[in-house]
């Protein structure tokens, strides 16, 4: 009976620890960065409890981040940097629309950065809302034509691009897809076969060229099936 009892009071303390959640984090860990090493795994572990919690939950929690960090100048540029890596970076497994909007909605009202300094921040903000996996697929001046398809968007100036157009192209994987190809910038269109090329006017409004060659797949009902990855 009291090993019953032992048990039921651990499952409620464990429950209370799950309850209070993300959004508690910043109340009980500090932004104190004197190790900055230190500092920057908290935040890591921070990142990875706000992409797996409820949204409202980690937005809740940026919210309180921002309030702390706030207090201390240094530490606010030395966190979004962070932010930035954690959920924009292609490569990052926090990477987040919705935590990195609220972060950058911080940085825009809390008036720390000037706004030549959140100009970056906002442009990435508006890139990471398109072709989320899921969505409806953003393809600037492509025709759907309801079948799988391979995007690769290309920078018209970054010579690595030109090879992720012969590497994608000869993929096993994707031999029955279309291969679309949507280019950025300014420099010599590419010729290389087995792609449709488009390059039209807005594809920076959509697309980040920092992160390019990235592709992504559409499935034949124009939702985004794999999200950006990067081609090499």
């Amino acid at each position: 009976m009291r090993r019953m009892v032992s048990i039921f009071l651990f499952l409620t303390l464990f429950a209370g620890c799950r309850e209070a959640g993300v959004q508690d984090f910043w109340r009980t860990h500090s932004i104190d960065y004197s190790d900055v090493d230190a500092a920057q795994d908290q935040f890591a572990i921070f990142a990875e409890k706000a992409v797996a919690a409820p949204e409202a939950d980690a937005l809740a929690a940026m919210d309180v981040l921002f309030d702390r960090l706030k207090e201390d100048e240094v530490a606010y540029y030395l966190y979004t940097d962070w932010v930035d890596d954690a959920f924009y970076h292609l490569l990052s497994p926090c990477r987040n629309a919705a935590v990195f909007a609220k972060a950058v909605e911080r940085m825009v009202a809390d008036g720390i950065l000037s706004e030549g300094e959140c100009a970056p921040y906002l442009q990435k903000a508006g890139w990471i809302q398109y072709n989320q996996e899921g969505a409806p697929a953003t393809l600037p001046g492509v025709v759907p034509q309801g079948m799988r398809t391979v995007v690769l968007v290309l920078d018209l100036g970054c010579p690595s691009c030109r090879e992720a157009l012969t590497v994608l192209a000869g993929k096993p994987e994707w031999a029955d897809c279309r291969h679309v190809a949507i280019g950025c910038g300014s420099g010599v269109r590419p010729d290389i076969p087995g792609w449709e090329y488009f390059f039209p006017d807005n594809a920076t409004d959509i697309f980040d060229p920092h992160l390019t060659p990235v592709y992504f797949v559409v499935s034949p009902d124009g939702k985004v099936e794999i999200p950006y990855t990067l081609a090499l």
